[in-house]
């Protein structure tokens, strides 16, 4: 007998059914070795409720009959010392269950019903938790349990339990597997996004090169580089961690170390993560649309024969509303005409750009408000010397003022772009250079020297 329940055991262990997670297979066939090692015609899964006040049938053969998820149900309250055995998690062996202790309180409402005389439940154990019972139950005359069957019926008990790890196994991998397939879909709608930002800066960068007017490229991708690395840099960080979070799981769940709490939060991470994902890399999209706009600067694009002095004068003209509006004194020092070969345009944009500057960050404690615009001529260039009365350049920031995007006056709307514009277009447009003066304790000032290709004697 004992080796006949061993062979029985052994089958059932080595059965592929009790790991490949199909867990009502599993039960059925444990039951049906519990039948058949046991002699009985009748033997169930019973299981408990989250708070153990209630235990159900969750399968049951009995002869011929079998049913998955029965209406059969125990409440504590109404059986309090079959609960009490159960508490112990130890089987419950009642040879005669009509009079013994644990049993005899169903007596009327189960056992006589169903011609039940004696009882074996063994506990269903999984990760440490007894989450239920298998019951055997024998009809006819009273029985004495060997301790062999009730180390059988214990046996598949845990059996259970391992087909019941394995069922939560093919659970967490198909969550996983649709958290991954989500994951991957969310990665690469933003991934989508960050491209369609990448083509909008291409085509900012293709529209500065066609007008000229930042022609240095290699500069303006960085500036844009520094802005957007927060909102890309947090994305990247949340992107990986999410990605080492599903690793992680994913390790957990093949090591079979996964746990409901584990899981939960690593639901409550992915969701943040990808949270922080989304909302990073619409800032960084937003950042390049607005770098967009600021390639809509006019400059004229063809290179022509030109008065230089003529051409800021008009320049200064044109801005005559803004200067007066401030209360600014601009004036063009007198001097010889100079005839140039360059670009029009160029020359307004850079005077514009430096009287704007001035006027944002020269004049806060300044009452009589002046600049100044001077033209020398040598022969190998033309310099335009520009200063203005006000504050002047501090030390610490000289060496970061020509660089895209910085600015001191953010918080009121400063791009940073002015005198990055300026510098590409002295030095890329008209291939020329330009400088700060090393005094600054009476007012910013520049000299813009034009090389002596573009002077026309």
């Amino acid at each position: 007998m004992i080796r006949s329940l061993y062979d029985i055991l052994l089958d059932v262990s080595k059965s592929s059914m009790i790991d490949n997670g199909d867990l009502h297979a599993a039960g059925l066939l444990i039951l049906t070795a519990a039948i058949h090692g046991l002699g009985i015609n009748r033997a169930g899964v019973w299981l408990f409720t989250e708070d153990k006040q209630v235990i159900c049938g969750k399968m049951l053969i009995d002869g011929d009959n079998c049913e998955l998820d029965t209406s059969l149900c125990l409440a504590r309250k109404d059986f309090p010392r079959y609960f009490n055995s159960l508490d112990s998690e130890r089987a419950v062996v009642a040879h005669d269950a009509l009079n013994d202790a644990s049993t005899n309180e169903f007596r009327d409402s189960y056992l006589l019903p169903f011609g039940i005389t004696s009882m074996l439940d063994a506990p269903i154990r999984h990760r440490g938790n007894m989450l239920g019972i298998i019951c055997c139950e024998h009809q006819g005359e009273a029985r004495v349990w060997t301790s062999e069957e009730v180390a059988f019926a214990s046996a598949l008990a845990d059996t259970y339990g391992r087909a019941v790890s394995a069922a939560q196994r093919n659970d967490y991998e198909q969550q996983l597997k649709e958290i991954n397939t989500q994951l991957e879909q969310k990665i690469n709608e933003r991934t989508n996004v960050l491209q369609d930002a990448l083509r909008n800066l291409n085509h900012t960068q293709a529209k500065l090169i066609e007008s000229e007017k930042l022609a240095s490229l290699g500069r303006l991708v960085s500036g844009l580089a520094h802005e957007i690395n927060t909102p890309l840099g947090i994305a990247v960080t949340s992107a990986s961690h999410c990605a080492n979070e599903l690793k992680r799981v994913q390790q957990l769940y093949r090591d079979d170390e996964l746990n409901e709490a584990e899981f939960a939060h690593f639901l409550a991470g992915i969701d943040d993560g990808l949270g922080l994902i989304n909302s990073n890399l619409n800032r960084a999209a937003t950042l390049v649309q607005n770098f967009k706009l600021s390639g809509a600067i006019h400059t004229a694009n063809e290179e022509e024969q030109f008065e230089l002095r003529a051409c800021i004068n008009l320049t200064l003209k044109s801005l005559q509303p803004l200067l007066k509006k401030n209360h600014i004194d601009c004036l063009l020092l007198p001097g010889d005409n100079i005839v140039i070969n360059s670009y029009p345009g160029a020359i307004a944009q850079i005077i514009t750009n430096l009287i704007t500057n001035s006027i944002h960050h020269a004049f806060n404690n300044t009452a009589d408000k002046k600049i100044r615009v001077q033209l020398t001529q040598t022969p190998e260039q033309v310099t335009i010397h520009y200063r203005d009365n006000g504050c002047g350049i501090a030390d610490e920031i000289r060496p970061k003022i020509f660089e895209p995007f910085f600015t001191t006056a953010r918080r009121t709307g400063g791009s940073g772009l002015g005198l990055s514009i300026v510098y590409n277009l002295v030095t890329q447009k008209l291939h020329g250079e330009i400088t700060i003066d090393a005094d600054q304790s009476q007012g910013a000032s520049f000299h813009i020297c034009i090389p002596e290709l573009a002077v026309r004697h």
